[in-house]
């Protein structure tokens, strides 16, 4: 069961409002009509939450409200062709109570759905520096290069190693290493522009994508950046420098775990010839 609902949960999530709200029509419909098929002695009003929820989670409170309000008005029309009331008023009120139970789901599932993108959002995030941490920028860096794939433009993979950061803890404290990793994170933030994603991948390792950006690009960036990290590690006496790897990929990209190997790799070059340097790659080698 719970297979079956990882499944049926990755499709939806990957809907757009508009088809979600086709989903929860289409729903309401099915369960009106078993209904009518049913008949009264036999009710399953109650499946009419399933719709409910859906449009809430998938969609927005709005629609979650608009989907109760279709329902509602559905079991009166099929309670109306298989029950006789005495009382004329008993259908509307128990169309009003349905009503109720079916507002007061969009409120709890609407509730919910804050609290678990809050926690969702705090599971993918650094707490020091409020960059993205491993898990959130892996997952937002699969979609960039996802795009860069299907449209056929290139992308940029840097990661980016702090050197030292251990003697700048030991030898300056817990605080100013802190300070440290913050500035680090301000001057990245303040050299990339909206599109571009960076993220604290470990202690003093960073990754940074560039979409639409080529070899040329990337190296204004990263040279510009390189510089302003190390001037401000210079006024605060931080003893500390940068081994950068820069990847462009030409179109179509390889996946992310090629990338991130090839990138690593270079990151790792950088620091086995003495650390403090860039070295930039094209990949597929213009050369070939």
């Amino acid at each position: 069961m719970e297979g079956i609902l990882s499944k049926v949960d990755a499709v939806l999530d990957k809907y757009s409002p508009g088809q979600v709200r086709v989903v929860s029509l289409l729903l309401i419909a099915l369960v009106a009509g078993l209904n009518i098929v049913t008949g009264s002695e036999i009710s399953i009003s109650i499946f009419f939450l399933v719709p409910v929820a859906i449009s809430t989670w998938y969609g927005s409170r709005r629609d979650g409200i608009i989907t109760g309000c279709i329902s509602a008005f559905a079991w009166i029309l099929v309670d109306s062709t298989s029950r006789v009331y005495t009382n004329p008023v008993a259908p509307y009120w128990n169309a009003l109570d349905y009503l109720a139970m079916f507002l007061v789901t969009e409120e709890l599932v609407g509730q919910l759905r804050i609290r678990f993108g809050i926690e969702k959002s705090l599971s993918r995030t650094d707490g020091l520096t409020g960059l993205p941490n491993a898990r959130g920028f892996s997952e937002q860096a699969e979609k960039l290069f996802g795009l860069a794939a299907r449209h056929n433009r290139p992308i940029t993979l840097a990661y980016i190693d702090l050197d030292n950061l251990k003697k700048v803890y030991d030898e300056l404290g817990h605080d100013e290493g802190d300070k440290l990793l913050r500035a680090v994170c301000d001057k990245i933030q303040s050299s990339l522009r909206s599109t571009d994603l960076a993220g604290r991948l470990g202690g003093d390792e960073f990754g940074i994508i560039l979409p639409e950006s080529d070899e040329a690009g990337a190296r204004a960036v990263f040279d510009t950046l390189r510089g302003a990290l190390l001037l401000e590690a210079q006024k605060n006496h931080w003893p500390t420098s940068l081994s950068i790897g820069v990847v462009s990929f030409a179109s179509p990209t390889p996946s992310l775990a090629h990338a991130i190997k090839i990138v690593d790799s270079l990151m790792y070059q950088v620091k086995a010839r003495g650390k403090n340097n860039i070295i930039f790659e094209q990949y597929p080698d213009s050369g070939n």
